[in-house]
């Protein structure tokens, strides 16, 4: 694995990657789901598309019109994906490698520290986020948390309960006391939120801090504080696109430094995919 991270060409594989990404983890729309679909087919037939900027502009752009047009609906990671496909464009529009590997490598440094400093600050200047309360929330009424919920003994019953509670509050005929109520959940999805809570914005924190320095031990580090983050955060909270998108930065800066953790960002990629199988469904039905 090692030998074959080494042997990747960095450009080639960042845009491969990133193309499955605008396929597989990307937007609900129709017009991306055309576009994307027709640059892969593109692909299939003539390979050496993949480094024409009008590829990359003709994703870029759609993209774009379809944040513009369901910016309402669209989770943050698709916004990054976004900014990801408007580096290619412009990337590919020098001819010269060192240019092109001097843009890719600048880009995915700062979009790895934008995002994990940008996402530690906001949450840890929020009072719900720093008590566990929104994990918590997510653990009884998420779906997505449910199974793991229940792998931590969180019984199905208690999510149900709270469900009810929460639809009660909302419903317009609920005659309710200042509006608030007391929601009877569980001590031990308290004790898994506030661990998922620090364990979270502990980790990016570490992560953007050490990538500033800049320096090869700190980025060290950083990636492997990168790959464990990777590797458990989408067990439990499946949004597999920003997954798939911070493991092309990573594996970026680490593809001619440091070759081993490469090989570690490519298997990542693997379990991104494994994590889709439907274990969730088995771990509810039994």
């Amino acid at each position: 694995m090692v030998e074959f991270a080494r042997n990747l060409d960095l450009i080639q594989t960042v845009s491969l990657l990133t193309l499955v990404l605008t396929v597989i983890f990307s937007f609900d729309h129709w017009l991306f789901h055309i576009i994307s679909r027709t640059c892969f087919l593109i692909f299939i037939l003539r390979p050496s598309s993949l480094r024409r900027p009008q590829f990359w502009f003709a994703l870029a752009l759609a993209g774009t019109i379809t944040i513009i047009l369901a910016w309402e609906q669209v989770d943050n990671h698709k916004y990054l994906l976004v900014y990801w496909t408007w580096v290619l464009f412009v990337l590919h529009l020098f001819s010269q490698p060192d240019q092109q590997k001097r843009i890719l490598l600048f880009n995915a440094r700062f979009f790895l520290c934008l995002i994990f400093l940008a996402a530690s600050g906001q949450k840890l200047s929020s009072p719900s986020y720093r008590s566990g309360a929104m994990f918590e929330y997510y653990l009884y009424v998420d779906p997505r948390f449910a199974a793991f919920g229940k792998l931590i003994g969180i019984h199905p019953a208690v999510g149900d309960a709270v469900s009810r509670q929460m639809h009660f509050l909302r419903s317009p005929f609920a005659d309710v006391d200042g509006n608030d109520i007391h929601i009877q959940g569980s001590d031990r999805a308290r004790v898994a939120a506030l661990a998922m809570t620090w364990w979270d914005v502990s980790l990016q924190l570490l992560i953007g801090a050490l990538l500033l320095f800049r320096r090869r031990r700190t980025d060290g580090i950083a990636h492997v504080l990168l790959l464990f983050f990777i590797f458990t955060t989408y067990i439990p909270a499946p949004v597999f696109g920003f997954g798939w998108i911070v493991a092309i930065m990573g594996f970026t800066l680490a593809k001619n430094k440091f070759p081993k953790i490469a090989g570690v960002y490519i298997l990542c990629f693997f379990a991104i995919l494994i994590y889709q199988l439907p274990w969730r469904d088995w771990v509810l039905a039994m």
